[in-house]
Order: structure tokens, then C-alpha cells, then sequence
């Protein structure tokens, strides 16, 4: 028979390494894989830290907050809220409501001063009556003695009208009897001068001295009844000048009689008084001078308010602003003009710093100080988010 021969142990150990060897070495190789990703990851964050941090290197992050003008709405007088007509955060626009308020005083002082009103036109009204029937009788009277009046000026200037025309006849008459010449006259005028322009005799005569010296004396007597009636028409027309003037000046003169005036400067005053009272009801609407939105009230339903006391504060939402403060030792990275990055929940934006407080100030009893910041915007559109809200600002 054939014999087997076997090989010795330490063959064998070795042939079966050999044929097993090389399972053994993908499997190690493997987890040595394994093992080297968390020390890759932990390489690839490292680096990432690292690169994040030269990007970052020296940079200052702050949390500043976001503000926005704001007007404030004061209270004219003392009064109380009544109502209020807009909530917080609500858009308003010039003249629309926002707060009424009431005053108990004021409203009883408007009733009175309305009842004292009536009275005073009821009172004005029946003086106004007074004075319509007095004028009535008053310009009767008046027109009655200015009609006889003007009857008596027309009157002499008739009679002096006829003795200037006596007079200028008498003159020629005697003139013509002085040149010695014949006239045709009745023997009978002297004695009937009445007759002496209407009755002529058909035989002439020659007049004698002594008619002539008649003739002179009436000439004169009728100059003189002239001067006087015309004195006297004269006399009647500056009466008749001072009656109309009368006549214009009567109205006010009843008027006041009446006390009409008297009566309608009470009623101007206290109308002007109620007017003033009205226009202080009608500020105590208060109402919006523009657009904005409602930031909050400083006083609610039922509060009292004193004159010139704040009642609401109104935000611009069109003039927003960054404020932040950063430490007094940190001032040297910032300057007005200087454009900073900031952060809004989440999304970037970009701001210019438009003012540096002069002054620092202090956090409750800290020992640090502290300079306020205002930022506005710059580039982009600032997010729409609420007034207030805490904005990450990051200097260089």
C-alpha cells in the first residue's frame, strides 16, 4: 500500500496562512477605514472652524435693536381717555381718530355758555324791536318838519326872487325918470304901484321929481326884502342840510338809545367765549398729524391725563433705524459714514452708521461703558420685522 505522508505542524501552519492570508488583509484594511472618517470629519470641521475664524478674525458682534421715528401725541387739557379708536400696530394716516377724550367740567361749562347765548339773542332781538319802532316814529317826525322846511325855503326864494325883480325895475324906472324923458305911465301908479307894470295910459306924461324920489325909495325897500328873503331861504336850506344829516345819523343814535349795541357786543363775547370752548371740545379728538403705525398708549380708558401729557406714541415704519451700544474701547472700529453688516432673524443686511453718541454712559452699576450707535439702512430693503425686535450688528 501506498503511505500518506503528512507534513509537520509547523507546515501545516504555515500552508494554511498562506492559503488564508489574504481575506485576512481586506478585512483589516476595512476597519482602518472605519476608524479614519470621524478623524477626517473631525479634520474637515476643524478647517472649516479655522477658515470661519480668519474670516471672522477681529470681528465684534453687538445686539442692537430696531427702532423707528416716532411722534408722540400729547393731550390737550386736563381731562380723562375716554375711548381709544386704534389698536397698537395698526396703520393710520393723517386725521384719522385715535383717542377721545372727555371732560365733565368743560361740558357743563359749553351748556352754559349756549343757554347764556339764546338769552342774549333773545334779548338783542327785542332791543333790535325797540329801536324799528322808535326809528318809525322818530323819521315821521323827521321827514314831516324836513317837508316844511323845504315849503318854507321854496317860499322865500319865490318872494326874493319877486322883490329882485321889483328892485331891478324900480331902478330903471327911476333911472329912465332921472334922463328927463317922457314915460308912459297912469297917472295913478304912484298911488296904485301894483298896477304900475300892468296898466299904461295911452297919453304920456312927465313923470315929476317927486315920483322919481318914490321910485329911488322903493327900489331900495325892494333890494332889502330881496336880501332878506334870500337870507332867510338860506337860513332854511342849512336847516334843511342839518335835518338830513339828523336824518343819517338817527338809526345809530336809536340803536344805541336801545342799547341794540350794548346788547350785540354781550352776544359777540360770549359767542367768541362758546366758539373757544367748541374748538377746545373739538381737540380733545385727538387724531393722527400722518401716516404711521400705533406703537402703544400711554394711557387707557378712564385715565386721567394732565394738559400736555403723552397719550400715544406713533412709529414711522418708513424711517427705520438700528440703535446699538458698543463698548467705549471698541469705538476706534467705527465711524459715521462706515457701512455694517447686520443680522435680521436670520437674513443679512447692510446699514451705514449715520450718528456716534458724544457722550458714553454706563449699564445699571456696571463698571463698563458704553456708546449709543444709530445705524440706517443701506442697499437692501430691511426686512418687515416688529419695532423692537433685537438686530445682530458685527464690526470689522
Amino acid at each position: 500500500m501506498s503511505s500518506v505522508t503528512l507534513p509537520a505542524d509547523e507546515d501545516f501552519s504555515e500552508a494554511t496562512t498562506s492559503t488564508i492570508g489574504l481575506p485576512q488583509q481586506t478585512t483589516h484594511s476595512k476597519i482602518s477605514y472605519l476608524r479614519l472618517l470621524p478623524l477626517a470629519a473631525v479634520a474637515f470641521f476643524a478647517g472649516l472652524g479655522v477658515v470661519l475664524w480668519l474670516g471672522h478674525a477681529g470681528e465684534v458682534r453687538l445686539t442692537g435693536f430696531l427702532r423707528a421715528e416716532q411722534s408722540v401725541v400729547y393731550a390737550p387739557r386736563a381731562s380723562r381717555v375716554e375711548r381709544v379708536s386704534a389698536k397698537p400696530g395698526d396703520s393710520v394716516k393723517p386725521n384719522q381718530l385715535l383717542v377721545v377724550l372727555a371732560d365733565d367740567s368743560l361740558d357743563r361749562e359749553i351748556a352754559a355758555r349756549s343757554r347764556e347765548v339764546a338769552a342774549l339773542e333773545a334779548a338783542l332781538e327785542q332791543c333790535r324791536a325797540k329801536a324799528d319802532v322808535q326809528m318809525t316814529l322818530e323819521l315821521k317826525d323827521l321827514d314831516e318838519t324836513l317837508h316844511r322846511a323845504r315849503l318854507q325855503s321854496a317860499e322865500f326864494l319865490r318872494e326874493h326872487y319877486s322883490a329882485t325883480f321889483q328892485h331891478i325895475t324900480w331902478r330903471n324906472f327911476a333911472k329912465e325918470a332921472s334922463s328927463g324923458r317922457m314915460l308912459a305911465i297912469a297917472p295913478t301908479a304912484m298911488s296904485e304901484p301894483d298896477r304900475i307894470f300892468g296898466a299904461l295910459a295911452s297919453d304920456p306924461v312927465v313923470i315929476p321929481e317927486s315920483v322919481r324920489a318914490q321910485a329911488v325909495i322903493r327900489q331900495e325897500d325892494a333890494r332889502n326884502t330881496s336880501e332878506v328873503k334870500k337870507a332867510s331861504a338860506d337860513i332854511c336850506d342849512q336847516h334843511i342840510q342839518g335835518l338830513k344829516k339828523l336824518r343819517e345819523n338817527l338809526p345809530e343814535k336809536i340803536r344805541k338809545a336801545a342799547g341794540v349795541g350794548v346788547a350785540e357786543a354781550k352776544l359777540a363775547q360770549t359767542t367768541d367765549q362758546l366758539r373757544s370752548l367748541n374748538q377746545q371740545k373739538n381737540a380733545m379728538t385727538v387724531t393722527a398729524s400722518g401716516h404711521g403705525l400705533v406703537g402703544s398708549y400711554v394711557k387707557q380708558p378712564a385715565d386721567p391725563v394732565a394738559a400736555g401729557e403723552a397719550l400715544v406714541i406713533i412709529l414711522d415704519r418708513d424711517r427705520p433705524f438700528v440703535e446699538v451700544d458698543i463698548p467705549s474701547q471698541e469705538v476706534n472700529r467705527i465711524r459715521v459714514g462706515q457701512t455694517v453688516r447686520l443680522e435680521f432673524a436670520g437674513e443679512e443686511r447692510t446699514g451705514r452708521v449715520e450718528a456716534i453718541a458724544p457722550q458714553a454712559h454706563r449699564h445699571d452699576q456696571s463698571a463698563d461703558s458704553w456708546i449709543t450707535v444709530r445705524v440706517r439702512p443701506a442697499g437692501k430693503l430691511w426686512p418687515e420685522v416688529p419695532i423692537g425686535s433685537t438686530v445682530s450688528v458685527r464690526l470689522k
